[in-house]
Formats: structure tokens, sequence, C-alpha cells
């Protein structure tokens, strides 16, 4: 085994652990809740993933931790997990071709993808059954989900860029 292959092997292991560190917070009742609200750690991460490892990589992790995240919420089996994939896989892919790799735009994807998420997830559980007080619904759980969600994308952003100067070799540092 090659010293290349053995960071890149060490590297996505650590992510994955990361990522499902990140899985169990979230989806742990009441560990991790500010006034009722817990914040989606899992999308955050995995859009990091993609921003730093490429968009395979984003789009593998996000389809298999949207999995997980399928098991553990009320949505449709697989709406988390395409939704995941497709926003990882296009945060890949933006960062490649039209964003650099700076803290504001991981945290300004962050937050487009974390809201992307939480509107589709809005209409297609809530509206689309015409609930009633929908925007007092939004506007007291979903909205301070967003905002909660965006706030905690820093971290992560900070603990990936430091994971991927770690296992980067010397010779291809930028």
């Amino acid at each position: 085994m090659t010293e290349h292959f053995r960071r890149k092997v060490m590297k996505f292991v650590t992510c994955a652990l990361i990522v499902f560190a990140a899985y169990i917070i979230q989806t742990t009742p009441g560990f991790f809740e500010f006034f009722g609200i817990s914040p989606i750690l899992v999308l955050p991460a995995c859009i990091c993933i993609a921003v730093f490892e490429g968009e395979f990589a984003g789009g593998l992790f996000g389809f298999i931790m949207g999995l997980f995240c399928d098991s553990a919420s009320e949505t449709v089996f697989g709406f988390n997990a395409l939704v995941y994939l497709v926003l990882c896989v296009g945060a890949g892919l933006l960062t490649i071709y039209v964003f650099r790799r700076s803290t504001m735009n991981i945290m300004l994807l962050c937050l487009g993808a974390i809201f992307i998420r939480s509107a589709l997830e809005f209409f297609f559980s809530f509206m689309l059954y015409n609930y009633e007080d929908l925007e007092g619904f939004f506007y007291t759980v979903i909205a301070p989900q967003i905002v909660l969600t965006s706030i905690f994308s820093l971290p992560f952003c900070v603990l990936f860029r430091k994971l991927h100067a770690f296992f980067e070799p010397d010779e291809t540092k930028e």
C-alpha cells in the first residue's frame, strides 16, 4: 500500500467518523436542542466534505448520510438521500468551477443547501397537505432551524479545512 493511498484511506475514515458523530448528536433526542429546535448537523458536514474532497466524495457521503437521516426522520424514505446527494454534488462542482474555498463561500453554500432542503421538506411534508398555521410553523420551527444550522456550519468548515490540510501531502499543498 502506497503512502498516498494510506493517507487517503485515513482521511476518509476520519471524515466518516466525524460525520457519523454529527449524525448521532443530531438524532439524540433532547441532547443538542436550543429552545426545542435542533440543528441539522449532517448536511453542513457533507457540504464541507464536498468542498474540500470533491463532488464524488461529497455526493457519496451525502447519499449515505441522507439514508441515515431518512431512517431517523419523518419524511419519505429516500428524500434526504436524494436531496443531500444533489446538494453535495452541486456544492462540489460549484467549488471546482465557480467559487474559491473561502470560509465565507463555504458558509454561504451551507446556508443555501440547508435553505433548499428545509424549503423542500416544508413544501412536501406540510404545505402540500394544507395544514393550518403554516406561516407560524415556518417562522417558529423551520426558520430558527435554518439559522441554527448555518451557525454550526462554521465549526465544520474549520474542522474539515484543517483535516484536509493535515492529510494532504506536502508537495500538493496550495
